[in-house]
């Protein structure tokens, strides 16, 4: 399995020496996330339609997306994309494009904006929460819309790196003797203790 994760770092890296996921086509390849890692999409201001103003509809709305990692792995953080999948009307018509959505770091193959989730370190842990991304939608025909419906898309960290790490982190504190770490680093994963 570790040689698979390898195997996917190396092709992971473009001549420029820029990882893949930081152009449109790396997004398309980057699994889907969102079951497992969760959008949180919270109006940046005042909520326009909460109906304090009675307004009906603005011309622009500004959206903070945070994504929670609820899976059990952390994830890789700079690999952490969220696509805009679709903006919906209040009557349920799909309106992604009547209106724009803007400060996006591109678009997918299929025409889709996404923005990069800024990280604070190589990693997401588990049920970890990022840092906030902010969407800008430009609403020039004025409808009235419900939030974007977001998808997450990343890599999640080799269950293997984990073990490594830990037997790495035991052996520095003294804790796994080094024939003991080399016992758990060569045996495969039976599930026997």
């Amino acid at each position: 399995m570790i040689k698979h994760f390898v195997a996917l770092m190396v092709l992971a890296v473009v001549p420029s020496g820029n990882p893949v996921w930081a152009t449109s086509s790396g997004v398309d390849d980057l699994p889907d996330l969102t079951g497992g890692v969760v959008p949180v999409i919270q109006y940046k201001q005042l909520d326009p339609f909460s109906g304090n103003d009675i307004l009906t509809s603005v011309s622009e709305v500004e959206y903070t997306v945070k994504v929670k990692n609820q899976t059990g792995n952390p994830l890789i953080a700079d690999s952490l994309v969220i696509v805009v999948d679709s903006v919906l009307e209040i009557s349920g018509k799909e309106i992604i494009n009547r209106v724009k959505i803007e400060g996006s770091d591109g678009m997918t193959q299929d025409g889709k904006p996404f923005f990069r989730i800024p990280s604070t370190g190589p990693e997401l842990s588990p049920y970890g929460v990022s840092e906030a991304v902010t969407i800008r939608v430009t609403n020039p025909d004025f409808l009235r819309f419900y939030p974007p419906g977001v998808r997450v898309r990343g890599i999640r960290m080799s269950s293997e790196k984990g073990v490594k790490d830990l037997v790495e982190t035991l052996l520095q504190k003294g804790l796994l003797s080094q024939e003991d770490a080399r016992r758990v680093l060569e045996s495969p994963s039976s599930g026997s203790p």
